[in-house]
């Protein structure tokens, strides 16, 4: 997480900031309009942005973009409207929506600009407008100016997310009953993380749970008891004073509609709907179903392996567990080093253009990362081994593409496979359904 005040939410890996790029790339993914070319190129001249040179060509981390125009627009809000507590608010572009920029927290309420349409000056231009209505006449109705751009966001929004944002506590459980509580997702959500991350007193919200339905699925245990190395956590049932309360991640998309639904408000309520949007979707893309349906999740986990040629729901989990094992790997790599060579191709090169595919570095660059996280020399030798000590979700993509050329010897065919099985794995870990509940 960036600083508290522009922060870069990450969830979904197809839009991820975090991979080189150049500024031409940069301004179509984030929007054209905002994030144009030039004004990188001038950022990056006055030291704003490292500038990185990959394969001839001038190349800047996304996150450094982002961060780096984030900072500018706090400086300028805050130069331009010195009435305004910049502490206050919250700015960051959303990755989960994609080309959007939200600022929360303003007379508590938020705006947002499209970046493909919309530029700096415009949203500037959006502060003012409500600051010189606000000076007029104190209704806070008129932010509803979003309400045409919510519309259009919601029908562009990715269905994916992976991942919630490192403000969030949680805990990963290994059972699916604890004090006779269901936790359909094997995940316990810190209810004091969530109050202040949508920008509420954690004794407000804790308060109104306990008056709510939701009291009985909530599980406390005391903070000391999450850092111990014991085998199991003393639960208790219920919101107990002095203990954390924790509840059922499936939970949480009902929870923050309920809480909205009673008329309480929230500091930051495009966080709060940004939590709704991150928890909905990771249900629905590993395929546990909020209603709990098993047939629905079993569907979902069907329909999402048939794009890597399975179509076993139950088999999924114990795949990806077989494809991330390093003997499994090993085994691959020496049959498709064999196709290869049946098909008279030249190694290096295939698994080069295999490799900068799928993970969006070199082989080379992947032992250079090895070395700049100080593992040991025998396994900075091989890339393949820094990546699955580093980023398995990288060997497992590599397996995957390895896997396709072996039955189909096409590479860019085998690179979208490699992406596909990578992207998917990583769901799959990220939630938990890969760790064994041993």
């Amino acid at each position: 997480m960036l600083h508290s005040k522009y922060e870069i939410v990450t969830h979904n890996m197809d839009n991820t900031p975090h991979h080189l790029m150049t500024a031409i790339e940069a301004e179509d993914l984030f929007g054209v309009k905002y994030f144009y070319r030039q004004r990188i190129y001038r950022m990056a001249e006055s030291n704003k942005i490292t500038p990185f040179q990959l394969r001839g060509q001038t190349c800047y981390l996304g996150s450094h973009i982002l961060t780096a125009f984030l900072k500018d627009l706090e400086q300028r809000i805050s130069s331009k409207y010195p009435q305004i507590d910049i502490n206050a608010l919250r700015i960051f572009y959303d990755v989960a929506t994609g080309k959007r920029i939200v600022i929360d927290g303003l007379y508590g309420r938020w705006i947002t600009i499209n970046t493909d349409k919309e530029t700096e000056e415009d949203l500037l231009q959006k502060i003012g407008n409500i600051i010189e209505f606000m000076q007029e006449d104190n209704k806070p109705e008129v932010l509803d100016v979003n309400k045409n751009e919510e519309a259009e966001n919601n029908d562009n929004k990715q269905s994916l997310a992976k991942v919630l944002p490192e403000d969030i506590s949680w805990i990963r459980v290994d059972t699916g009953t604890i004090e006779g509580v269901e936790i359909k997702s094997y995940i316990l959500i810190s209810l004091p993380s969530v109050a202040q991350f949508v920008g509420i007193r954690t004794d407000k919200l804790i308060e109104w749970v306990s008056k709510t339905t939701f009291a009985k699925y909530v599980l406390s245990a005391h903070s000391k008891h999450f850092h111990d190395p014991q085998i199991s956590v003393p639960w208790k049932k219920g919101v107990v004073k002095g203990f954390i309360p924790l509840i059922p991640f499936e939970l949480l998309p009902e929870i923050i509609v309920t809480f909205r639904q009673s008329g309480r408000t929230v500091e930051y309520p495009a966080k709060a709907d940004l939590l709704y949007n991150i928890a909905r979707s990771t249900l629905e893309a590993v395929g546990l179903a909020i209603s709990g349906d098993k047939e629905k999740a079993a569907e979902e986990l069907a329909r999402v392996g048939r794009g890597l040629g399975i179509n076993v729901a139950d088999q999924i989990i114990a795949i990806f567990k077989q494809y991330e094992s390093r003997d499994y790997q090993v085994q691959t790599n020496k049959e498709f080093n064999s196709k290869v060579k049946e098909i008279g191709g030249d190694y290096a090169v295939v698994t080069g253009q295999m490799t900068v595919g799928i993970t969006s570095r070199t082989a080379g660059m992947w032992k250079a990362f090895g070395s700049s996280r100080h593992l040991p020399c025998k396994l900075v030798k091989s890339s393949r081994d820094v990546m699955r000590t580093l980023s398995p979700a990288d060997g497992v993509g590599m397996t995957f593409g390895e896997r396709h050329f072996i039955k189909d010897p096409n590479v860019n065919e085998a690179i979208q496979t490699g992406k596909q099985g990578k992207d998917f794995y990583q769901r799959l870990k990220n939630v938990g359904l890969l760790d064994d509940k041993s």
